[in-house]
């Protein structure tokens, strides 16, 4: 990635952040609504991901998930219907930033919360968590994290995406 696109991507980022919205601590039991973001890495997190989701739904029906593929095309395992919006690469304008309707659609409605599951820091899941309207918005903590999130859960990546959804439910219960 070249440094200076991924400065500008980055400012752009942090410019967001400072964007005026509805903060609010929302407890899962009290969630309407709920969004996701995550980076399809493989077929496991994609599986991962799809029974986190299955647990959100028994707390409210209405989740949407945006999936990131970094590559050119979608995987294979992924074409199965499921209520993972993806996106690629190629859906991505400058400075990494998504371009599609359904992705601004996403970040424009003003969600009870937000579970981010960019544990690698990618740049186009950034853009989309730090632009959402969300009012409470939730990752791990990780440096990166602090100025885009208002609750992080401490885990670390090495701790695996399963302790890190476990964490996270078990934390949103408690709020």
């Amino acid at each position: 990635m070249n440094p200076i696109v991924k400065y500008i991507a980055e400012y752009q980022i942090k410019k967001l952040c400072t964007f005026p919205r509805n903060k609010e601590f929302v407890k899962l039991a009290d969630a309407k609504t709920i969004g996701v973001v995550f980076e399809v890495t493989d077929s496991n997190t994609f599986e991962t991901v799809k029974k986190f989701i299955q647990q959100l739904k028994e707390y409210t029906k209405n989740v949407h998930v945006i999936g990131y593929v970094d590559e050119k095309i979608t995987p294979n395992y992924s074409y199965i219907k499921t209520d993972i919006d993806l996106f690629n690469k190629k859906e991505l304008q400058n400075f990494y930033r998504p371009q599609s309707a359904y992705i601004k659609t996403f970040m424009e409605d003003e969600k009870d919360l937000l579970i981010d599951i960019n544990i690698n820091q990618k740049i186009p899941l950034r853009y989309i968590a730090a632009a959402s309207k969300a009012k409470c918005k939730v990752a791990m903590h990780l440096l990166e994290n602090e100025a885009l999130h208002d609750l992080l859960i401490a885990v670390t990546p090495q701790q695996g995406l399963e302790f890190y959804l476990q964490q996270t439910i078990k934390y949103l219960e408690t709020v």
